[in-house]
Formats: structure tokens, sequence, C-alpha cells
């Protein structure tokens, strides 16, 4: 009953979206949905650190931001974080959690409100104990206790719910799929084109992580037989200074370029004769999209979300340098068979990962959990803006 009344008073247009990611997949994927929904006619207010492009990018688009300081790592910081999130859900009408980290804070917040608490949406974008390490087996109790709290938990791929399930047991059944999408118009093979020498070129976009697998890229180039051929690893992160050093070890200063983040990695993309994805792991890698997308000839790691290329592509074992590097030799000797692949993931994408396609779905969940937003059409349906 006071949930209900609480309802009541409550604007249901008034959407807060949790996010410890603030650069790189996970944030452009908040940045495109926060734009949507307030060009529909929600009240979005996210609440992330300080640090990275996300905070910008939703006051940019009109949401409001609320700073919330979050590490990747277990840290003292959560206990105010969580906090905060306790107080924020309160005075809003819907809760989306959006990362692992995010999730954890966010749902113990969640549990604190009891009854009290509005409905509410987690999307790992990659499970917690994947990152592997002695915490793995204490990130799964976690997730088993704390599946429940929320109202729905959104996979990004089909493989990450079968990972879920895997996991967490029979009460993953609840997980349902919404795959990630990508701006089509954005992200197509015209348009400008990032600058690079005549040697036959890679590049592989993403943070600068043991998840994201630069190293294997780098590792990768140091076995390959194609001669010259160059690297471009388009993204920033803490390992920034240990690929440094490997690169230095392996005799590839002339051949490695470390572009550092761009806002836009289309140009990088276009520019590339062969796109290398060297995950580790993975719920759905929004530059694999991308890449798709701008008609790319694409080496990935077969890790959660790589299915999307269905044939489209070379699929190789994750953090193993001497398939990657065998694919990319392949690829950068055939240039038919190059052209071929990109056009072929292209209309993949288009066909199944359009952004439109994904945000819509979104805001259905959304709509099935009470929010809706000022736009809200007699006949359901809702109005949005934004190209995509």
């Amino acid at each position: 009953m006071r949930r209900a009344k609480r309802a009541e008073h409550m604007p249901r247009s008034a959407v807060l979206i949790v996010s410890q990611a603030t650069s790189e997949g996970v944030a452009v994927c908040i940045r495109d949905l926060t734009e949507a929904a307030v060009s529909s006619g929600y009240h979005v207010t996210i609440a992330c650190p300080a640090t990275g492009n996300l905070a910008a990018w939703a006051t940019e688009r009109g949401a409001a931001w609320e700073r919330l300081e979050m590490r990747r790592s277990p840290h003292l910081s959560d206990i105010p974080a969580m906090v905060r999130v306790r107080r924020l859900a309160r005075k809003h009408s819907l809760v989306h959690l959006h990362s692992s980290k995010a999730g954890t804070v966010g749902r113990l917040a969640l549990a604190s409100l009891g009854r009290r608490r509005p409905p509410s949406v987690f999307t790992p974008h990659g499970w917690s104990w994947l990152v592997g390490g002695w915490l793995s087996p204490l990130y799964r109790i976690i997730e088993r206790i704390l599946l429940p709290v929320t109202s729905a938990v959104v996979a990004v791929s089909p493989e990450e719910r079968s990972a879920g399930l895997t996991a967490l047991g029979i009460g993953a059944a609840r997980i349902r799929v919404i795959p990630n999408g990508v701006d089509i118009s954005r992200f197509a093979p015209d348009g400008p084109v990032a600058t690079r020498t005549d040697e036959p070129l890679l590049v592989s976009v993403g943070r600068l992580s043991y998840q994201r697998g630069p190293d294997t890229a780098v590792a990768a180039l140091a076995l390959m037989r194609t001669p010259a051929a160059r690297l471009r690893l388009v993204g920033e992160g803490d390992d920034r200074p240990s690929i440094e050093r490997q690169v230095r070890a392996l005799g590839l200063t002339a051949r490695v370029e470390l572009a550092g983040f761009r806002p836009d990695p289309a140009p990088d993309l276009r520019a590339a004769d062969v796109v290398m994805i060297p995950s580790r792991y993975d719920g759905m890698a929004l530059v694999l999209l991308e890449a798709m997308a701008c008609g790319a000839a694409i080496v990935a790691t077969d890790v959660a979300g790589a299915s999307a290329l269905d044939g489209a592509g070379i699929l190789v074992p994750p953090a193993d340098p001497e398939a990657l590097a065998a694919a990319a030799d392949e690829l950068l000797g055939n240039a038919n068979r190059r052209q071929s692949l990109g056009r072929a993931a292209r209309t993949r994408v288009v066909q199944h990962y359009c952004l439109r396609r994904s945000i819509d779905d979104t805001f259905r969940l959304w709509h099935e959990l009470g929010a809706l937003p000022t736009s809200m059409t007699p006949t359901g349906e809702i109005r949005h803006k934004a190209t995509l």
C-alpha cells in the first residue's frame, strides 16, 4: 500500500540511470539511450563518476547528472555510493543499473528500501565473475543473492543470458535479451577516413584493459607473416604502461600506434584493412557492431556477443595470439574476401542490430514496469525523434 501511494505522487517519466563506466562501449550505449529517452519525454537523471565522457554527454542531451563516485574493483567508497543511490532511487519511478559494479551497488541500495523501492532493471554488460581471479566465486554468490532484487535483468546477447543461466541457476530464467544496437547512419562504409600509411593496417578499438585484450593484439602482430603490417590501438586505460613495455620488448615501436581515446572511432574503423577485436570476455562488444556497420573485415574472439557476425567475419579463441595472427594474415592476403565479409557484416547489422530496435525494446521494458514518457500517445506508442 505504501508503495502504491508513493507511486501516485511520483512522476512516471522520472528515470534514474546508474553507471560505473563513463567512456567507451557501456557509456556510449547509455548516451544513445538517454538521447532517445529525453527526446521521447522521459526525465532522465544519470548518476556516474565525474571522470570520462558520460557526465558531459548526459547534460548535453538534456538529462540531469548526479556525481556518484565508484571504482571498478571493490572499495570502501562503495558504501557512500550505495547511500547516495538509495536517496536518488526514492525520487524516481524507475532505476536502470548499467555495468556490474553499478548493479552491485545499486541493488544493495534498492534492497535496503524494502517494499518502498521503485521498479528497476539491471544490465550487466558482461557478468562480474568473468574478470577471473580469486574473487570470481564470490562475485557469483553476490549475483545469485542479488538476482531477485531488480524487477528485470537484461542480457545484451543470447550468450550472456546462457552464461547467467549456467552460473546463477533456475532463477536466471527471468533474464531477457535485448541486444546492443548501433547507429547505422553514423557508422557506415561511407564517411571520413582516418589518416594512415600505405602499409597494411590493423585497427583495434577499446579500453586498454585485460578484458579487451590489447596485449593479445600486440603479441599477434609480432607473429604475423605480413611484412610491415601496422597495428593502431584506439583507446585509453590503466594497462597503457604495460602495453608500451610490451611493444618495446617485442621491438614493435615503429609498427604499433597508441592513438588514445577517440570520441568517434568510425574514421579509424573505415581506415582499417582488418579490424581486430581481441576481447577475453564480453556481453556484446559495441565496437563489434560499429565495425560491422562500417563494412569492415573483422577478426574477433569467440566470446559472448560475437555470434552477431554469424559468418561475416573470422572468429578465433580468446587469448590466442597465434590464431589471431593467422586470421589477420589470411584476410590481408585476400582483398576479395575482405570486401565480401565487410558487405555481409554491414547487411547483418542493418537487419538485426540497428540502434532503433534496441532502444525501442528497452522502452517497452520500461513501459511494462510503469515508467511512461510525457509523450506517450493515446494508443500506447512512444514518440521519439532520435535518428537511430
